[in-house]
């Protein structure tokens, strides 16, 4: 080692030192402060780990109160769950069928309401509003026992590392540990006093008689002869080709589209305390993730 190296090493563990340490706060912000801080490394990685939790856990609460409202996840189009995709164009066809009065004679289900899509929708977003606030405790446990070795490179990242970073680590455990509270939530939230799930168990019964009925060999055959012969008209012979049986389970379905939410508000969180001072509202969140503004 040189001589420059011998002195770089010295002055860097001066600077580390409490004495010094203790100049730094009585200097203030000057440029003493910002050459001395810049010598000794500025935070640890322990503290930037601490940074990086608190953060994460302040991105989750915010996410949560939004996202628990009325209308967190309805009102918001980032966040809005949907009908499964592969059961959409199924269930447009299931409502277009069950208007038909032939049809609701023969399945025997005069005086079933099929719900409408957007009552289905909002139900489901219901059940995702009921049940965010709750996951606050299940994302704390998973930062807390978040082990960050790489805490700088997280720090000096992109603007989503961190969220990233718990996602990648922790989004099975979360949606093995989330999924009762939904569970819950669909069993229980209500709009016109129907749960999700009774919602959902109607479309789908009434879905699955549509295609076990129209699998016997005596129902294709009447089919393909009312509509040649114009009785069924071509629309609605589509749309009942494109019904198959669906899956009567929301469980995984909603807990993936709740947690994917959440995540997405989480990273907006992280990306505002990275950018914007006034959003760290803690001294620990003050001192790491001030780092970048010196960048």
């Amino acid at each position: 080692m040189g001589l420059l190296d011998d002195v770089l090493s010295t002055v860097s563990k001066v600077a580390k030192s409490e004495a010094a340490q203790d100049i730094i706060k009585s200097i203030g912000n000057g440029t003493a402060k910002n050459v001395i801080n810049a010598i000794s490394g500025g935070a640890q990685p322990l503290d930037i780990a601490a940074g990086l939790k608190a953060a994460l856990k302040v991105g989750i609460e915010t996410a949560a109160a939004n996202l628990g409202k009325r209308d967190g996840f309805l009102a918001d189009a980032a966040v809005r769950i949907g009908i499964p995709e592969e059961a959409l164009s199924v269930f447009n066809a299931v409502q277009s069928v069950s208007q038909n009065p032939a049809f609701n004679s023969l399945l025997n289900t005069a005086g079933v309401s099929i719900p409408s899509s957007d009552t289905v929708v909002t139900l489901l977003n219901r059940a995702a509003e009921d049940a965010a606030p709750k996951s606050v405790g299940i994302f704390a446990n998973a930062i807390t026992s978040m082990g960050i070795a790489d805490a700088k490179n997280i720090l000096f990242g992109a603007d989503n590392a961190a969220t990233a970073y718990l996602q990648q680590n922790t989004f099975a455990q979360l949606q093995g540990a989330f999924m009762p509270t939904i569970n819950s939530s669909l069993g229980s939230v209500k709009v016109a006093n129907t749960t999700p799930l009774a919602a959902w168990s109607t479309f789908a019964s009434y879905n699955n008689k549509l295609v076990e009925m129209m699998d016997r060999k005596t129902v294709k055959m009447g089919l393909e002869v009312a509509r040649k012969t114009g009785v069924l008209k071509n629309e609605l012979f589509e749309r009942l080709s494109a019904i198959k049986m669906v899956n009567t389970d929301l469980s995984d379905y909603i807990t993936g589209k709740a947690l994917s939410g959440l995540f997405l508000k989480v990273s907006e969180k992280e990306y505002d305390i990275r950018h914007n001072a006034s959003a760290r509202v803690s001294d620990v969140l003050k001192s790491v993730f001030g780092q970048l503004d010196r960048k």
